[in-house]
């Protein structure tokens, strides 16, 4: 299928024993995340548009966490605990301080129940810390939660992440710590070929992760009533939108067709828009991407998608769900996207916007 998101995939690898380098990377991909419940209090899924998805029956198959689990050493965590005060500003507690020499996690708190797992997606904050001493050395509990995704491709990429997060519930917390250990330098700019490597020693880190929220599987608000009759029908097929073959010529302009009106703020142009989404060919309905196939949603800036994708979305409420009918000039042209969409090719696509996130401010 060819996506409408430009993305790469992240190779398969072994699983691997949690080390600093990962849970690093952990910490950095909160920290940068573009890439989740119940609806906001007053919305309601409407009965013509939308029913429980088969990534919710997913979820709500997970094992829930357990408060104390956890791999390598979970005991020597026992001391660990985290507050936040009112101005979000999380302060840590470490008793006597951490002492093992194993990679650790443990749960902190479990969380409510509506446990996240495969296809969630959950609002997080982390903060990494001093395990001697409990000094935050770096946190997000003052800024906006990130929007991460439990989808195959964190699972790949990162799976300590994954199996950290997962069977935990809204409001639980999760730590894990990593001994010191040493690893590669980077290699002199003037180094010659043969030169022996050099190593560089990682200070011990424990990092917490805090689960701020969980956004909905689908599309929660009104359903619009009036319609524009040039566009084909959207029904409702094991609690996915499908869109009926198409009839007729397609708009010769970007038509946006609200058919869930949803609560949430406005999309502006600026931001990463976490989405589920089914595309199909006007001229033959055909089907050539689906992040419901997939069986989770996909998280990207509007930045880097077509423009029919960013005009489309943008000014869009979270939670609606829109019909977007794009003609090939704010598609893929005259090129088209080989082998599914050809020449001069107009595009359907019905749009459920989950999560919108502004970009990180910048130091």
């Amino acid at each position: 299928m060819t996506s409408i998101v430009p993305s790469v995939a992240a190779p398969r690898r072994r699983r691997r024993p949690l080390t600093a380098l990962t849970l690093g990377a952990a910490g950095l991909l909160l920290a940068t995340a573009c890439s989740a419940g119940e609806s906001e209090e007053g919305a309601s899924s409407s009965e013509g548009q939308g029913s429980a998805s088969s990534s919710a029956a997913e979820q709500s198959s997970t094992s829930p966490a357990t408060e104390g689990a956890g791999q390598g050493d979970p005991a020597a965590l026992d001391g660990v605990s985290v507050t936040v005060a009112e101005d979000g500003t999380p302060s840590v507690a470490v008793g006597d301080g951490v002492e093992t020499d194993q990679p650790t996690t443990r749960v902190l708190d479990a969380g409510e129940e509506q446990k996240l797992g495969r296809g969630s997606i959950a609002k997080l904050h982390y903060l990494s810390a001093d395990p001697a001493t409990g000094d935050v050395q770096a946190e997000s509990f003052t800024q906006d939660p990130q929007t991460v995704v439990l989808d195959d491709q964190l699972k790949q990429a990162n799976p300590e992440m994954y199996e950290l997060l997962t069977g935990v519930g809204v409001g639980g917390q999760i730590a894990a710590y990593v001994p010191s250990q040493e690893v590669p330098a980077p290699a002199a700019p003037s180094a010659s070929a043969g030169a022996s490597a050099s190593t560089t020693s990682v200070p011990a880190q424990l990092f917490v992760y805090s689960v701020a929220g969980q956004v909905p599987s689908q599309a929660q608000g009104e359903e619009v009533a009036e319609r524009d009759e040039r566009l084909p029908e959207v029904t409702v097929q094991d609690g996915r939108p499908v869109i009926a073959t198409p009839e007729g010529e397609a708009p010769e302009t970007l038509v946006v067709q609200p058919l869930i009106q949803g609560e949430g703020r406005e999309v502006a142009a600026e931001d990463a828009v976490t989405v589920h989404y089914t595309g199909v060919t006007w001229s033959e309905g055909a089907t050539f991407d689906s992040s419901w196939e997939r069986g989770a949603p996909t998280t990207f800036p509007l930045s880097g998608v077509i423009e029919g994708w960013s005009k489309g979305l943008e000014g869009q409420k979270v939670g609606s769900r829109v019909l977007i009918s794009i003609p090939s000039e704010q598609a893929y042209g005259e090129q088209g996207s080989p082998p599914d969409i050809g020449p001069n090719e107009d595009l359907l696509f019905v749009v459920d916007i989950l999560d919108a996130q502004a970009p990180a401010p910048q130091n």
